[in-house]
């Protein structure tokens, strides 16, 4: 059996100690400060003028409409539902910078018998890709600004996935179409045409 000392020690380690506690307090005050300020910056559904009801399903996490593009720029510090759209965009459009940078340093060099024409095949891939995620990053930043540069953003972002495709066709034909360079200066600018056709037939450059 256990003696009266042994039983009071167990005691003692089990009870936790103050630090612990104090740590403890300070985080689910931390927490609750937090969900008190994504609230206040946040509005619901029903709350939004009419022309950012554009998704009846998703009832919260709105932000406010800032009408200023430095108060919009400053939703980048709390969440909110465009939080993922945001960072997606904007740290994948930094992503393709850094791996064409690191194509053109690394392995370019490699490869003696690359032309400059090579190179830029590949760059306006990247640059596209850089466009469109850039661009459609920059629009769910500036969406909640107001109605006219909501719009603007809109067409922001259905340029930037042009720019894509038309980045994402230029290697492709340049290495099909590599041992037919008549077919090659016909197909390149008649894809980069109909795309700016595209563009502007959509409805939402209306």
């Amino acid at each position: 059996m256990s003696g009266p000392h042994e039983a009071s020690a167990s005691l003692r380690q089990r009870r936790p100690s103050i630090g612990a506690a104090a740590a403890e307090s300070i985080t689910n005050a931390a927490k609750s400060v937090e969900a008190k300020v994504s609230t206040a910056l946040t509005v619901l559904w029903d709350e939004l003028p009419h022309w950012r009801q554009d998704n009846h399903f998703i009832l919260s996490g709105y932000r406010r409409t800032s009408n200023s593009y430095f108060q919009s720029f400053l939703s980048l510090g709390y969440l909110h539902n465009e939080s993922v759209n945001i960072w997606s965009h904007l740290l994948g459009a930094m992503g393709f910078t850094a791996g064409g940078a690191f194509l053109y340093r690394v392995i370019a060099p490699r490869y003696e018998t690359a032309s400059a024409s090579d190179m830029l095949a590949f760059a306006c891939f990247f640059a596209g890709a850089f466009l469109c995620l850039g661009m459609s990053g920059t629009y769910h930043m500036l969406m909640n600004h107001s109605a006219a540069v909501c719009k603007w953003g809109n067409k922001l972002d259905y340029t930037g996935i042009v720019f894509l495709i038309v980045g994402s066709y230029v290697p492709a034909m340049y290495y099909g179409l590599y041992c037919h360079p008549a077919l090659m200066r016909v197909y390149m600018p008649a894809v980069s045409f109909q795309s700016l056709l595209d563009e502007r037939a959509s409805p939402y450059f209306g």
